[in-house]
């Protein structure tokens, strides 16, 4: 009787065993997931097909079906995945062109898009109606710069050794005005002037007296970033500066030591370039560049990485790790920057929230975008920026709190640091044309 009944009880197992099995025939979890995609029960699609493909299931229209379920779930890039290896399989199928076309375009990859956009069916193209604009978008900004000890160093009662003296900023603000170009498909162009009048201080110990002395200085900037969209989502910038400037001579020999009358005068430069891929969970950027900013030779490299953990871009940590060089005469130095982030995406806003450390001089980040190029070392960095995104218009603000390092210089020509803060308030709106 027991040998009977563990007979039956083995017979069971394996006949259990094969239903389930037999459950991820491809005829079941063709029609199955065929009437959860009717039914728009995305959350069920996904599992059914994760479950099929670990029993080495995945036909085409499961990729297609789960593909379009990823989308709806606002899981973009994963969707990608899906979509990308079905239209690898049938390039002719117009659902998954098109939702393969917007799945580029709500992650940001609108190279990526375009590009695309010039292999879809002309049918879907023309409802489409996508055009490149000469003009694209239209970019306006301010980033007014306080120097939070201003006051504090103004009337320090002694500034160290006789004869002592140091530069320090009181204030600046950047104007700027951008243009983005669209060429082609596969290349995006954008550049800016920007306009930054700075007031300064010397500070001097003449007999142990404390003397300040303001002057003024202006600089221009221009910016150019070309974008070309390379194949297999592969993108390479390459971007150039160039930087005029002059400000009030300083004549150390007289008791007010700054001549109006006469100007120096400065012409900087600064060209490098980057490469990125992106794939379904991170993004990798290396990048590299040369300049002369403040009359150093500056050599730049780096890496960027931003992880897409949740498979669409809601939340994206993202971290970086720069080495400069700088020389000038016989003076060689080098230092590494590091950079840590946190960016939160919905459809209506981005915030992001970043930290920078590291010996911040000539300093560029965002290929170019932002320059650090005072006097003052910049040594850390603690900001956030705000987008709101409206109708055809991207509203920006932003806030970052610095803690810089400088020097005293004496007769003897031997530094001294000295240290104080600043806050930089960002703010700026995008106009898409």
């Amino acid at each position: 009787m027991e040998k009977k009944i563990g007979l039956i009880c083995c017979f069971l197992f394996v006949f259990n065993s094969y239903a389930q099995k037999s459950s991820f025939s491809f005829k079941a979890v063709d029609s199955t997931s065929y009437a959860l995609f009717l039914k728009q029960d995305w959350k069920t699609l996904i599992a059914l097909g994760k479950d099929a493909k670990s029993e080495g299931i995945n036909f085409y229209y499961l990729k297609v079906r789960m593909g379009i379920a990823y989308f709806k779930e606002g899981k973009m890039l994963i969707a990608m995945k899906y979509l990308e290896e079905a239209y690898a399989l049938n390039q002719y199928d117009v659902v998954v062109q098109d939702y393969l076309y917007w799945t580029y375009r709500y992650t940001g990859m609108f190279l990526e898009s375009d590009v695309f956009y010039k292999k879809m069916d002309e049918e879907l193209k023309a409802s489409l109606n996508h055009k490149l604009k000469i003009v694209s978008a239209i970019d306006v900004g301010i980033v007014a710069t306080n120097n939070v000890d201003y006051d504090a160093l103004l009337f320090e009662s002694n500034i160290s050794n006789l004869y002592n003296s140091r530069v320090f900023p009181k204030n600046y603000q950047l104007y700027t005005l951008g243009l983005n170009h669209r060429f082609s498909n596969s290349t995006n162009f954008y550049h800016r002037i920007t306009v930054m009048p700075v007031a300064l201080v010397l500070q001097q110990n003449l007999n142990n007296e404390t003397v300040n002395s303001s002057f003024q200085g202006t600089e221009t900037r221009y910016y150019a970033d070309a974008t070309f969209a390379l194949q297999n989502k592969w993108y390479l910038d390459t971007y150039l500066g160039l930087f005029f400037g002059s400000f009030d001579e300083l004549d150390f020999t007289s008791i007010t030591p700054v001549n109006v009358n006469n100007k120096t005068k400065y012409t900087d430069v600064l060209f490098g370039a980057s490469i990125s891929k992106l794939c379904y969970f991170f993004r990798n950027t290396a990048n590299i560049s040369y300049s002369n900013l403040g009359a150093f030779d500056q050599f730049q490299v780096g890496y960027t990485l931003s992880l897409y953990p949740f498979g669409n871009t809601l939340l994206v940590p993202f971290g970086s790790i720069q080495y400069q060089n700088e020389s000038t005469g016989s003076l060689n130095e080098s230092q590494l920057v590091y950079t840590a982030g946190l960016t939160l995406n919905t459809k209506n806003v981005t915030l992001t929230g970043y930290m920078n450390s590291g010996e911040m001089h000539n300093f560029n980040s965002n290929n170019g975008a932002v320059i650090y190029n005072q006097s003052a070392i910049g040594l850390n960095e603690y900001g956030a920026i705000l987008r709101l995104y409206l109708n055809k218009t991207t509203l920006k603000v932003g806030y970052s709190f610095m803690n810089m390092q400088d020097y005293y210089f004496s007769e003897e020509l031997i530094p001294t640091t000295y240290k104080f803060n600043q806050q930089n308030l960002i703010a700026g709106f995008t106009w898409d044309l």
